[in-house]
């Protein structure tokens, strides 16, 4: 699978799970969050397309309300967790400069939630 088709199933997910924790705990940082990662997926649909988009999204949606209902300390460690992969995908997949230097420091942003 190509990183740009990886990266657009990545940020679609992250789409969907970050408008259920905004949906679950109405902070304006997760707002903020959920916004920056939809820009993400924007950015990707300009190299690829793919019909698993939407199921991503929709899956990860429901992921994310049922993690929230745990609280907000096991939705933070989640968090914490799916950043750290996505900046180790970009670091390993993506030369750091332009806009994906800028997608890494919003990912980075989102571990201070």
């Amino acid at each position: 699978m190509d990183k740009y088709y990886f990266a657009l199933l990545g940020e679609a997910g992250a789409a969907g799970i970050a408008k259920a924790f905004y949906i679950r705990f109405k902070s304006e940082k997760l707002k903020e969050s959920y916004m920056q990662e939809e820009s993400h997926w924007k950015y990707f649909k300009k190299y690829r397309r793919s019909i698993l988009e939407m199921p991503t999204y929709y899956t990860l949606f429901l992921v994310g309300i049922i993690i929230s209902l745990f609280g907000f300390k096991i939705t933070r460690k989640v968090i914490i967790r799916l950043e750290t992969a996505a900046i180790n995908f970009y670091i390993k997949n993506f030369s750091i400069q332009g806009d994906i230097e800028k997608i890494l420091e919003d990912e980075k942003h989102h571990m201070e939630i």
